[in-house]
């Protein structure tokens, strides 16, 4: 089937290419999963590390089997999910046709997982994922906002109108769920990547972020000093130590507030497992589930033992149900 691009998006790169010809081609512009880490939705990539390859920088390799392994298998799992999101639709699956350039703003790239067609006719994208059974919550109601971002930006650079994603959780139940244009996300999401772009071909730093990408990846960066001493600007050293400072004792503080909120919470619970107001939930503290207090468990199993030394305290956990109030 020829996939109609409404925008006119030109493919840049057939699916077949090679590992350096497709490294080539998307260093030339901003893909779905770059948007993504640009706008901070990526737990292990941050805008600065983007930044860095889009430059041409050598950035060092993080070294995680685990996460290599789920990346791994997860392009293996494609066509499952692939055939998985086709028997839970009725909808075709359209191969991937490579890479895709938006005709106006050229640093906009997406490489499609797969396309499919409605039976109005209308093309579509479709974006296959695999994710641990962890990942559950996160997938039953919507797409998760950085999955989101990703498929939007394959809108912009497609022209179409919908998107569906498809999600193998933890190897055995497949989420599948359909997601129509957002103009305005678009017109943000292409906003913000621009931007970027500029300091891309400008070589303007991105500001740093508080994020844990961006601190690990400042770890993998300066692993190996070669200087003992570097003489920096005090008015800028004094300024983030006194932000961390004040950070610092800003945390210890709602420690001890989130603390002492829980404590009243729990004395007012008291022996009830709910606690409800004005007709809702409002928290529980409930026995944690599958625990077991060795002491009963022991004089179950032999009436005459010496109990106490199976002392042994029952637990429970705290979880709010009225978070906004």
């Amino acid at each position: 089937m020829t996939l109609n691009y409404p925008s006119g998006a030109q493919i840049v790169l057939g699916p077949d290419a090679s590992a350096d010809e497709w490294h080539a081609v998307r260093a030339t512009g901003i893909g779905g999963s770059d948007i993504a880490a640009i706008c901070g939705l990526n737990p292990y990539t941050s805008p600065l590390e983007i930044w860095l390859k889009k430059r041409g920088e050598t950035v060092p390799r993080r070294h995680d089997p685990i996460l290599s392994e789920a990346a791994e298998m997860g392009h293996e799992l494609e066509p499952v999910v692939a055939r998985r999101f086709a028997k839970a639709t009725g909808l075709p699956v359209i191969e991937n046709p490579g890479t895709l350039r938006h005709p106006g703003l050229p640093h906009m790239l997406v490489n499609l997982d797969r396309a499919t067609v409605e039976p109005a006719g209308d093309m579509g994208a479709v974006e296959l994922k695999t994710r641990s059974s962890y990942a559950l919550p996160d997938w039953i109601d919507e797409t998760p906002v950085e999955v989101q971002v990703q498929v939007q930006w394959q809108l912009a650079v497609t022209g179409w109108r919908y998107a569906w994603t498809a999600a193998l959780i933890g190897g055995q139940r497949t989420i599948v769920h359909r997601i129509d244009r957002d103009q305005q996300l678009i017109d943000d999401l292409i906003a913000i990547g621009s931007e970027f772009w500029g300091w891309v071909q400008t070589g303007t730093q991105p500001p740093l972020d508080g994020s844990h990408a961006t601190g690990e990846l400042l770890d993998r960066l300066h692993a190996t000093p070669v200087d003992q001493i570097v003489v920096a600007d005090p008015t800028e050293v004094e300024k983030w130590l006194k932000i961390r400072a004040t950070a610092k004792e800003q945390a210890e503080a709602a420690d001890i507030a989130l603390t002492e909120a829980e404590n009243h919470l729990k004395a007012i619970a008291g022996n009830a497992t709910d606690v409800h107001i004005r007709g809702e939930l409002a928290y529980s503290w409930r026995p944690r589930r599958g625990s077991i207090h060795w002491k009963d468990a022991a004089l179950a199993a032999d009436p005459d033992i010496d109990a106490e030394q199976y002392r042994g305290e029952p637990t429970r956990v705290f979880n709010v149900h009225l978070e906004n109030l």
